[in-house]
């Protein structure tokens, strides 16, 4: 992201608070008193903050605030929450990594990451993908057992990376 924000002007505007993930204004501006939480939260989840007539991502400037340089890869917010934007919950991730991170999908029934009914056999089929290929880990009567087939998966593929 090619920009002209320098660290001393967004610690000028704002301080980032590591432990809350909270940015605070410090300067008044004609719709915002000094004091006051910055940022919006996007319908995606994400927090924006504007600065300078543009407007970043709070995650971004968080990794900007504390160590000085623009991120070169993604963001990874590590329980996944997009809005969670305290310094713990934060760590740069190349694509793959940040998407192995995902939650279970909105239409998954089973209640575990990795895990669907398979009709034809009556049981709960556990599986995961790994760059962009698909790999069966089994068939399970309980799908809690199908999810810890998942959780032994992803601890085994993605290490750090996967959902917890």
């Amino acid at each position: 992201m090619a920009t002209n924000l320098t660290l001393e002007r967004l610690k000028e505007v704002y301080e980032y608070l590591p432990e809350s993930g909270l940015f605070i204004r410090k300067l008044r501006t004609y719709r915002h008193k000094a004091g006051e939480v910055a940022g919006t939260l996007l319908g995606e989840g994400y927090i924006q903050i504007g600065i300078g007539g543009k407007q970043y991502r709070a995650h971004r400037l968080a990794f900007f605030y504390m160590t000085g340089a623009w991120p070169e890869l993604e963001i990874d917010h590590v329980n996944g929450e997009r809005s969670d934007n305290r310094w713990e919950n934060l760590r740069e991730a190349n694509r793959f990594q940040n998407s192995w991170n995902k939650k279970k999908s909105k239409a998954n029934t089973s209640g575990y990451k990795g895990v669907s009914w398979d009709n034809t056999l009556q049981r709960y089929r556990a599986s995961i993908r790994v760059n962009g290929k698909g790999i069966y880990l089994g068939v399970y009567t309980d799908p809690k057992l199908a999810g810890a087939a998942y959780i032994e998966a992803a601890q085994y593929y993605f290490g750090e990376y996967h959902q917890h």
